[in-house]
């Protein structure tokens, strides 16, 4: 058993709406490039207008679940927890991925804001290791800060100072 005590820290709510505008913002092009093939491929015969007719259907089917149904089920599952000693995450819609990253292996920590986030309100704080990036992906913007700062104080050494 894991003596880790499970992340309790939430994403912001507003997470469930940058997921639904970043995947509208994929699924509708593409949606609309699936239909223009398909009109495209119907007056084929056999295979290619099999692939004509299903295909955009299909591809509307997965972009209207990643819309409404993956950015809830993320929201819900994300957790983080930050202590002295280690950042602490869980998430995955339907896989479960949990990471934990030791804050002696930090190099540095920034917070971000795209476009889509900065409508809504949110900040993704980004954490640097050797090893590559991870990041919480949607905090309330002072809450990124905080964290930022938080991640940024625990990482210097005595030779920063």
């Amino acid at each position: 058993m894991d003596p880790r005590p499970e992340p309790d820290g939430r994403l912001a709510p507003a997470a469930r709406a940058l997921w639904t505008i970043e995947a509208l913002l994929w699924g509708g092009p593409i949606t609309v490039g699936a239909f223009a093939v398909g009109g495209a491929l119907s007056d084929e015969h056999g295979l290619a207008g099999t692939a004509g007719t299903v295909l955009p259907w299909l591809v509307l089917a997965v972009a209207l679940a990643a819309i409404a149904v993956v950015p809830t089920l993320r929201w819900r599952r994300w957790r983080w927890r930050l202590d002295d000693d280690e950042l602490d995450l869980r998430h995955g819609a339907l896989t479960e991925i949990r990471t934990i990253v030791p804050v002696a292996r930090i190099q540095h920590v920034d917070v971000r804001r795209s476009f889509t986030a900065q409508i809504v309100g949110v900040a993704a704080v980004v954490v640097h290791t050797a090893a590559g990036t991870t990041e919480i992906p949607a905090l309330p913007d002072g809450e990124a800060a905080l964290v930022r700062d938080r991640l940024a104080g625990l990482i210097r050494t005595p030779d920063d100072v």
